[in-house]
């Protein structure tokens, strides 16, 4: 979005700034080598990392989106005095949020937010988007969106018709958008012989893996792949192995990564599967590269940006079969039963053995590819500021209960 941004700074009749909480820190985006100050341009030093404790210091912490004690879990806005402040000293008209949040209804300003899932409304038995509050706290969020944005974000059709299906009463389709993911991963070369053995040597990879990027929620579904790992070793006497990259930092995070690897032992398959941690986004070409194809039984949609990455890099995508990811992936992906072992080990052994396969679905996903491109996603990124910045300069924009002006007045400023 960075990128995207940057690129059409100088095409536009509006200034586009870039703003985050002091406490925020811009060093996991540096590397889109997009970020200036003044004519300086700004560069990372080293790689970005996450550091890990062991999984078991976060099991007593509290959730990492646990309810606040201060957040209204009514539709009523309580204005922020702080940061309505802070961006109307610096001149900010109209508020792009790149996540669900509700600065701009608090600020009483117009703002464009993406609405990425609504998950805790289609499948609430997944802790990570019920527990502890966070259902509530979504749905007080996303309720303040339907009804405030000038524009909401949506990654498909299907995003679209969630939004409307369950809060048609706040919003119609005038105000929701469709912005497709574009991994930034596209726009990368492909990796070099010198990055694929320094990457190979660094995470000491087997000769042959399927491999999955995916934070340790319960909804990614690590556990399916584990079993079916074991399934195709007592029924076929097959030993594939897994490689695992991402974060397990949070409690529920913590506690499925750990029921996992318990899981992997107790079937005698821990030996072939890999955990890498965090991996930096150098590596992911190589990772994707040397893989057999991207294994993803995920639970949750509407669409997902690792089978892009993995058709990028020329491999194979094994996938959950959901409705709206089949419409995002059509025939460039073999679909399985989150739920059955069978259908994933099934789907697995076909690509470890069947190369004319694997090279069939990587052309099929090459020329979906080929659909939508970085300047596509740039056009539909200046289309959407340009429809955002019209609707404010027209007072187009839902109507707050009160201004600025009386809220400052009710506060007693």
């Amino acid at each position: 979005m960075l990128d995207a941004l940057s690129d059409i700074t100088g095409s536009v009749s509006y200034e586009l700034v870039c703003i985050n909480h002091a406490n925020e820190s811009l060093r996991g985006i540096l590397q889109s080598g997009q970020l200036r100050y003044g004519n300086l341009p700004l560069r990372p030093l080293g790689e970005f990392r996450i550091s890990q404790p062991p999984p078991e210091s976060f099991l007593q912490a509290p959730h990492e989106d646990a309810l606040p004690a201060s957040f209204t879990l009514s539709d009523e806005i309580v204005p922020d005095p702080i940061v309505g402040e802070a961006l109307r000293d610096e001149g900010i008209d109209l508020l792009f949020s790149l996540h669900a949040t509700t600065a701009g209804p608090d600020s009483l300003l117009p703002f464009i937010a993406p609405i990425h899932d609504l998950q805790h409304r289609i499948q609430p038995e997944f802790p990570e988007v019920s527990a502890g509050g966070i259902a509530e706290a979504r749905e007080a969020t996303f309720r303040r969106i339907c009804r405030y944005a000038t524009l909401v974000l949506v990654d498909s059709d299907a995003g679209r018709n969630d939004v409307l299906r369950y809060y048609g009463d706040l919003i119609d389709g005038d105000r929701i958008r469709v912005l497709p993911y574009f991994p930034p991963a596209r726009r990368v070369p492909s990796p070099g012989p010198k990055d694929i053995a320094r990457v190979r040597s660094r995470y000491s990879l087997p000769e042959r893996f399927f491999f999955y990027p995916a934070q340790f929620w319960k909804h990614k579904n690590h556990r399916l792949i584990v079993e079916a790992l074991a399934l195709l070793e007592k029924t076929k006497g097959e030993q594939l192995h897994v490689v695992f990259a991402g974060t397990y930092t949070e409690r529920e995070r913590a506690r499925n990564f750990l029921e996992t690897m318990a899981l992997a032992e107790n079937l005698g398959v821990l030996a072939r599967v890999h955990y890498l941690g965090f991996v930096p986004d150098r590596d992911i070409p190589a990772l994707y590269t040397l893989s057999a194809g991207l294994v993803m039984p995920t639970f949750f949609g509407p669409t997902n940006m690792p089978p892009l990455e993995a058709w990028s890099f020329g491999r194979p995508v094994i996938i959950t079969g959901l409705p709206s990811i089949r419409a995002q992936l059509g025939d460039g992906a073999l679909y399985i039963d989150p739920r059955e072992p069978a259908s994933l080990a099934q789907a697995m052994l076909a690509l470890w053995h069947n190369d004319a396969l694997a090279e069939k679905l990587v052309a099929n996903g090459a020329q979906r590819l080929a659909l939508y491109s970085y300047e596509d996603f740039a056009n539909v990124v200046r289309t959407i500021l340009d429809e955002g910045v019209d609707r404010v300069r027209r007072n187009r924009n839902p109507a707050y209960p009160v201004t600025w002006a009386q809220a400052c007045t009710e506060r007693g400023e």
